[in-house]
């Protein structure tokens, strides 16, 4: 601890490895270019600095919130000085996308860990706070869920980068086979995840970073980075903005489509919490070929007593969970060709994964509530009737 700096003023930022801007907080923040390769597709390089009260959306995207953040300040209260710029220091080169950071914060890279430890972990201390303890100093994560990025060592042909490994607490119980439910459905619908992962003791959700492809570093930028907002306005637009938003950043139908078919898919699984953070799109550092990641931080939300059964954003002005008129009508708005049959056949999909699934079993009322889900989509039963927002959003 004694090696780490009381507060970080100032850190040179690079894309793609390029040393490109240098961010610091004097009273605002401000993020001036010295290079020519852009940090963001809504920042370009120009000669006037960025000024923000706030960190720019670019640079907060990846900072962890509630459990992760409290985690690190509590370790480092006593040795520094921690806010944001600070925790951009620590995420250093090993954060999600192609945004790295130096400052006088010196790293130690840490020993790899087997996947098959973490699947096969099987000691009566649990393994996730011994993760979090060893890596919390590197590789950080947004979003509320308890999750750490592991380096992984012996990669193989089914699995080449590091992972993310998330667990659950006793507010969220299970929500590791819950995602690995929600995620297995998504690669049976045909949405491609990537990689994932059940531990055998069911405590730890396992999955593959999709930032590298083939070896190469992509970018990757959400949806509150890309219509400028703070992580705090997550839940502040509607799914009919995002879809304006994906057509024109990738200037695709096809992409259209394909974050069409996310959408779709979170409604009818029945995860609330669909919101700007957990859609984003991907491309390589000379911005070619501009396509959506793969699906991610998906679960079925509307178990859980403790939040809201709501949408994450609008759809049709409404947070209710849409029937099959809204989703076709939400759908054809956008020129998206067979919407019925994409809601039908997804919806089928999911059925069918769901009665062969045995993990789906480790969860008591987990496949009874997305049948449920299925259901009511389909029979338009959902109340559309005013949001009222009584219940708080996952993990928060």
């Amino acid at each position: 601890m004694n090696k780490l700096p009381e507060r970080i003023r100032h850190i040179e930022v690079s894309s793609f490895s390029e040393a490109t801007g240098s961010l610091s907080q004097p009273s605002q923040f401000t993020f001036q270019y010295t290079g020519n390769q852009p940090v963001s597709l809504t920042m370009n390089v120009r000669d006037e600095p960025y000024h923000y009260g706030s960190l720019h959306p670019a640079f907060t995207q990846n900072l962890p919130e509630g459990y992760v953040r409290q985690y690190i300040y509590e370790k480092l209260q006593r040795h520094a000085h921690v806010n944001d710029l600070y925790l951009l220091a620590l995420q250093g080169d090993k954060g999600i996308g192609h945004l790295s950071y130096a400052s006088e914060l010196a790293h130690i890279d840490e020993d790899q860990f087997s996947l098959s430890d973490i699947l096969s972990w099987n000691k009566q201390e649990s393994l996730f706070p011994q993760l979090l303890d060893r890596y919390y100093l590197s590789g950080l994560l947004a979003g509320v869920q308890p999750k750490v990025m592991v380096p992984i060592s012996g990669r193989t042909a089914i699995h080449q980068n590091d992972v993310i490994v998330k667990t659950f607490d006793e507010e969220y119980d299970l929500l590791t086979v819950n995602e690995y439910v929600c995620m297995s459905a998504a690669k049976a619908t045909g949405l491609s995840p990537p990689n994932f992962w059940l531990s055998d003791d069911h405590k730890c959700f396992v999955i593959e970073r999709f930032d590298i492809v083939d070896g190469q570093q992509m970018a990757v930028e959400d949806f509150t980075v890309l219509m400028g907002k703070s992580n705090n306005e997550k839940y502040t637009s509607k799914y009919e903005t995002l879809l304006k938003a994906v057509r024109i950043f990738t200037g695709s139908q096809a992409e259209v489509e394909r974050a069409y078919r996310y959408i779709v898919f979170n409604c009818l699984i029945g995860n609330g919490d669909a919101h700007l953070k957990n859609f984003s799109i991907m491309y390589d550092m000379n911005r070619e070929n501009i396509v959506m990641t793969p699906p991610y931080d998906i679960t079925h939300t509307l178990i859980y007593p403790t939040i809201d059964n709501k949408l994450a954003l609008k759809m049709d002005d409404s947070k209710a969970f849409p029937d099959y008129k809204t989703l076709k009508k939400f759908g054809e708005s956008f020129d998206i060709k067979k919407c019925s049959e994409i809601i039908e056949k997804t919806a089928a999909s999911i059925s069918d994964y769901i009665n062969s699934s045995t993990e789906i079993q480790l969860m008591e009322g987990l496949k009874e509530s997305i049948e449920k889900s299925l259901t009511q989509a389909k029979t338009g039963t959902f109340s559309r009737t005013g949001y009222r927002h009584d219940k708080h959003r996952k993990f928060e």
